[in-house]
């Protein structure tokens, strides 16, 4: 794909046109953390596109933690709503990979996520600081997009290197064309030599790779590494909320003042009730179980059948974890 240079002064102009149709949501730097806010005209814009991931994870526009999918006596009408998310990191992009794995390469589609999905532009940025919370390179990720994002922006001295990286993104930039030049070999070399140290200070942070048969020695984890690995947790739940890979979810009916609505809302393996079925049955009563069942899904299950980790390396669960439970010395360990 071809690369152009976007004036640092050009980007607020272009996202103030992106708001005219859709929502805009980008990273802003609050007590030197990312934090996603939402583009207003009236307020000022500054995004941050050298820090790590935001904080938020942007799982919830594409997958609301509460979603209600169906209504009775009357059905729900599917509004699409168009959104712009600037400024997503590699690591929320391998959680979108997962979703659409999941929700549209099977039969039957998820339709509620599919017309969110067709109706959101992705324009990542390229990540480069990574922190100690930080493991995308450990399990297959870049600290800049290689897939799933339709266009990407890189910061340069000279201002952003735009590249195009689906058909959508190509038809995002010929809007912009007029704002927009030829990128030139000397930006692209400052590109280059900024992802390289971003990928050499991830090999610093994380020295040790995980283990080629990581799949196998999950599955054939002991019941005592287990309680060990499980055992300074305390059911908060943190990394599951935070992940932005998770995707398990119920469906639940409610009454309201006109009816019945049906809400799906997201699930968590660490639930007491997660995997109880009609009688009471339940193969995953114990928190052993259910706490290996986390390990199992992302490193074992979802890469016999997709061949990638359902994991992002985003490091959320282990900065959200009460216990500072590290998923990175679990593994390693197993």
């Amino acid at each position: 794909m071809s690369l152009f240079l976007l004036p640092r002064d050009k980007l607020p102009e272009i996202i103030a046109k992106l708001s005219e149709n859709s929502t805009v949501y980008y990273p802003v730097l609050e007590e030197n953390k990312a934090h996603l806010t939402v583009y207003g005209a009236k307020k000022p814009f500054h995004p941050n596109f050298q820090k790590i991931r935001a904080a938020q994870n942007i799982k919830h526009l594409l997958f609301p933690s509460r979603d209600i999918v169906a209504q009775f006596p009357r059905d729900r009408e599917l509004r699409p709503k168009n959104q712009v998310l600037l400024g997503v990191k590699a690591c929320d992009l391998r959680g979108i990979e997962v979703y659409d794995r999941v929700f549209l390469n099977s039969d039957p589609i998820d339709q509620f996520y599919q017309i969110r999905r067709d109706n959101t532009l992705i324009i990542s940025a390229d990540c480069p600081e990574p922190e100690e919370s930080c493991f995308c390179n450990l399990v297959g990720i870049k600290p800049y997009a290689e897939s799933v994002a339709d266009a990407n922006i890189s910061a340069v001295k000279a201002g952003y290197l735009l590249e195009s990286r689906s058909p959508k993104g190509v038809k995002f930039i010929e809007v912009i064309a007029g704002l927009v030049e030829k990128a030139g070999e000397k930006e692209e070399n400052e590109r280059e030599e900024t992802r390289r140290q971003a990928v050499k200070n991830l090999a610093r942070i994380n020295d040790r790779p995980l283990p080629t048969d990581l799949p196998q020695r999950v599955e054939k984890t002991g019941s005592q590494a287990i309680r060990e690995a499980r055992n300074e947790c305390v059911e908060c739940f943190s990394c599951l909320h935070a992940c932005p890979t998770c995707y398990c979810f119920l469906l639940n009916d409610y009454q309201n003042t006109v009816g019945v609505e049906r809400a799906r809302i997201w699930d968590a393996c660490y639930y007491a009730a997660y995997a109880r079925v009609g009688g009471g049955a339940n193969p995953r009563g114990k928190f052993d179980k259910r706490f290996w069942n986390r390990f199992q899904c992302k490193f074992n299950y979802f890469m016999q059948h997709e061949k990638i980790y359902a994991c992002s390396g985003c490091g959320r669960c282990w900065l959200g974890c009460s216990a500072r439970i590290d998923i990175r010395k679990i593994l390693g360990k197993a």
